[in-house]
């Protein structure tokens, strides 16, 4: 499969760039920096570059021209105000629009939408709550601006809603929930998130949803 990866140099991008050209994915790593990406060496495809800022609707199409899916691990850039998330949504869904591609996969956060918090503990209801309305009140506010968009789109998209994310290995194994945390979900390794969003490539389960996924 043709796939585009946006915030491919990214923690979670990097990850995403690295599992699906293993599995045999022609990608497409949208990067500011080519050099951030990982060494995919001895894979099926070799892995394509486009150099661009995601604020530039021309280089973002460049990029999904030919594509058969994409997906977006972009993240805020800063914790003040910063139109990367909306703007870049906006020019990624025209770009997909235009050139017939439909299946969109995006990194969101967890916190973003009430409920989230539902089944988790006291001590991480009062941590997810302090992030959202007073540490990261700006970005969740870009995320929600984002995923409205989205939702409001005609892609077949899935917005995939982890909590902390950690540099440890993927397990392979991890809980999915469609509307709020799991029980004691506070945590989840890259890796797997990734995992996760790849294996929605031939997936209907969460097409038009915002699963929320934790160890």
């Amino acid at each position: 499969m043709n796939i585009a990866i946006f915030g491919a140099s990214g923690g979670t991008g990097r990850e995403l760039v690295r599992q699906s050209a293993g599995r045999g994915h022609q990608v497409t790593a949208f990067v500011r920096n080519p050099h951030s990406l990982p060494n995919v060496s001895g894979t099926q495809h070799p892995v394509r570059s486009v150099v661009g800022d995601a604020l530039d609707p021309r280089a973002v199409a460049s990029a999904i021209e030919g594509q058969d899916a994409v997906l977006s691990a972009l993240g805020p850039r800063t914790l003040r105000n910063d139109p990367l998330l909306p703007e870049s949504m906006r020019h990624i869904l025209a770009a997909m629009q235009q050139n017939g591609v439909r299946r969109l996969i995006v990194l969101g956060a967890a916190g973003v939408w009430p409920g989230a918090t539902r089944d988790l503990s006291a001590p991480g209801k009062l941590i997810l709550n302090f992030l959202h309305s007073v540490m990261l009140k700006q970005v969740f506010a870009e995320h929600r601006e984002m995923q409205t968009l989205i939702r409001n789109s005609s892609a077949e998209w899935t917005v995939v809603q982890p909590p902390f994310l950690s540099n440890a290995p993927g397990r392979g194994q991890y809980r999915v929930r469609p509307d709020t945390l799991p029980a004691r979900g506070m945590r989840i390794a890259r890796a797997d998130v990734a995992h996760f969003m790849l294996a929605q490539l031939s997936s209907s389960e969460w097409v038009r949803k915002s699963p929320y996924l934790s160890w």
